[in-house]
């Protein structure tokens, strides 16, 4: 009796998806490349914050309050920059909020909130809704 020989099978070649993958993420840059070139300029503009009056008692404590030249007054009371955290002592706060004016560049904020004797202190802008004024 004649016994059937089993030829070796050869290893199955697993498919290979990288020229499709390759493929989806060039249309998705030339898609990218397309739509954002149909936005217009003016489209993108921003509006900053104006803040006419302001009822500082209402506002959350410790504030910081940051003019457009860099000064700071914590809780109304004048302070710099090296003075913020001793001005705690112990009882550091969990929060400090801040109030900057819209014309203060972002180089001196981020000095402020990356300052090391802060760390651990959490900063929270504070940001106010204006509303417009009733016509008469």
């Amino acid at each position: 009796m004649r016994t059937a020989r089993l030829v070796p099978s050869r290893p199955r070649r697993q498919p290979d998806f990288s020229l499709a993958i390759v493929n989806i993420v060039l249309l998705l840059v030339f898609f990218f490349l397309i739509t954002g070139s149909l936005v217009q300029q003016g489209e993108t503009s921003v509006n900053l914050a104006e803040t006419s009056d302001l009822p500082l008692e209402r506002l959350p404590r410790p504030l910081l309050l940051i003019d457009p030249q860099g000064a700071m007054a914590l809780d109304g009371v004048p302070v710099t920059a090296d003075q913020i955290a001793a001005t705690f002592g112990g009882a550091r706060p969990e929060a400090l909020y801040l109030l900057a004016d819209g014309g203060l560049s972002a180089d001196r904020l981020m000095a402020l909130t990356t300052r090391a004797d802060l760390i651990g202190i959490s900063m929270r802008l504070i940001t106010l809704h204006i509303r417009p004024e009733p016509a008469p």
